[in-house]
């Protein structure tokens, strides 16, 4: 059985003028931009590498992408994260309980019932 990992799109609109660098302006239904919502895309990222490598094992592949083991468990607990949590996170919201430091640390619940009592 394959596990098939969710995919990110994040909408851009990018403005060319001649003879100028391109601006890049953000639409109006485009995601905000905060350090949960880049550890979030990074867990992603990480998740997806991981899984097109199966022969690689967790140290080879941290040390591969320059990370710490301990580190790689914590990123990978934000794709677990439900689809409300995650939605809230892509649109600017911040927890107010933890800070991306503790999110790393603290064991998240699975059910997301829990997690969105825990996180939320």
């Amino acid at each position: 059985m394959e596990l098939l990992a969710p995919e990110v799109f994040i909408p851009l609109k990018i403005n060319t003028r001649k003879g100028r660098r391109a601006s890049v302006s953000k639409p109006e239904n485009a995601y905000q931009i905060t350090p949960f919502s880049k550890l979030l895309t990074k867990a992603y990222i990480l998740q997806k590498r991981l899984l097109e490598n199966p022969k690689i094992n967790q140290k080879e592949f941290c040390e591969l992408n320059k990370i710490s083991p301990r580190y790689l468990r914590g990123i990978l607990q934000f794709n677990s994260f439900s689809p409300k949590i995650k939605k809230m996170i892509m649109n600017g919201w911040m927890p107010k309980k933890f800070s991306t430091q503790q999110i790393l640390t603290v064991k998240i619940p699975l059910l997301w019932s829990e997690q969105e009592k825990t996180i939320v």
